[in-house]
């Protein structure tokens, strides 16, 4: 399996984050993330004592206790307590790793820690600005290989096909105009499906024309990272006379076959009204759910089962293609 260590993850929503510890599977890797007096901690969830995961224990005096014997780790993981020992305890030593709580989000990197930089963390903020922007969020599990659902997210013309009903477009994939752009470390795919109806989930708010151009920018950036930059507007009309919804996709791949999928999107218009956003919750998250994840994993089980392998035709294979190589890159480069 392509993993990139070297990246930041989310682990969840630092809302998730209470008086008990919060476990996660990341890369293979079981993670604990508890708070503690200074700050939060990510800790591997396997006692170095009797291998108990951590996470069935409490978070007590800013430490986390192995619920097994009473031993309690700092969130560096040194060891604080150990009834059971004369002497001073920081001998035993759990792993940590470098956590970071930005744009409401937990993120976890897995790689070499002396390269972990807050500053490589993709820029969410629309995310965390309540007085610009109404959002919504949620999470949805997947078994599958994250690089299927990469797939999917890069090539939106599937959107024809599978969300005629929720937030695709009937016609989008025969008028759609598409470009792929490379920039830095990114990859993008730039999409207008011009002079279309609105789909359901614009209809809920736009009423100025009976059609609409919409823009889709998806954009990558290493090594889960997506943002949807979606807009709609008066056919032939510039992109600020419109309605923003961006949109962020965060894939954490669990295993080798199943993905933490957490989306979250904005929306610059009407933002004092709940019940709107209650209602685009429900449209985003019915697409994903019901629609994106049957499909993606039905793919995976004809892999599994036939060794099928992937063809690549449209501009959004194209964008995709790039991606794996891209991973793959930068995995080989880890390894040396």
């Amino acid at each position: 399996m392509t993993f990139v260590r070297n990246a930041w993850y989310m682990a969840g929503w630092s809302d998730d984050l209470a008086d008990t510890p919060l476990a996660i599977t990341i890369l293979n890797d079981p993670i604990v993330i508890f708070r503690g007096t200074d700050g939060i901690g990510a800790l591997l969830d396997v006692c170095p004592h009797r291998a108990v995961p951590l996470s069935a224990g409490t978070v007590a005096e800013g430490n986390l206790v192995c619920p097994y014997h009473g031993i309690a780790f700092d969130t560096g993981g040194t060891c604080r307590k150990n009834p059971h020992i004369q002497g001073p305890p920081d001998r035993l030593k759990a792993r940590a790793y470098p956590i970071a709580d930005k744009h409401g989000i937990l993120w976890v990197w897995l790689g070499q820690a002396d390269l972990a930089s807050v500053d490589a963390i993709p820029d969410y903020g629309w995310f965390d600005s309540p007085g610009r922007y109404a959002a919504g969020g949620g999470y949805v599990h997947i078994e599958a290989d994250y690089r299927l659902v990469i797939d999917n997210l890069m090539d939106l013309a599937h959107a024809d096909y599978i969300h005629p009903t929720t937030v695709g477009q009937p016609g989008a994939a025969e008028v759609q105009q598409v470009a792929v752009v490379r920039e830095g470390d990114t990859i993008s795919v730039n999409t207008l499906w011009p002079d279309l109806p609105p789909s359901a989930l614009h209809r809920q708010a736009w009423t100025r024309t009976e059609r609409v151009d919409k823009y889709l920018d998806m954009k990558w950036q290493p090594a889960t990272n997506l943002l949807l930059n979606l807009g709609i507007m008066a056919p032939g009309t510039p992109r600020d006379s419109g309605v923003h919804t961006p949109t962020a996709h965060i894939l954490t791949p669990e295993t080798d076959r199943t993905t933490h999928y957490f989306w979250k999107f904005a929306r610059d218009f009407d933002i004092a009204n709940a019940p709107l956003t209650e209602r685009l919750v429900e449209i985003i998250g019915r697409a994903f759910s019901t629609e994106d994840k049957p499909i993606i994993e039905a793919a995976q089980r004809n892999i599994d089962r036939t060794g099928a392998k992937l063809t690549n035709f449209t501009k959004g294979d194209t964008g995709s293609g790039m991606v794996r190589r891209e991973l793959e890159r930068l995995a080989t480069q880890e390894r040396g």
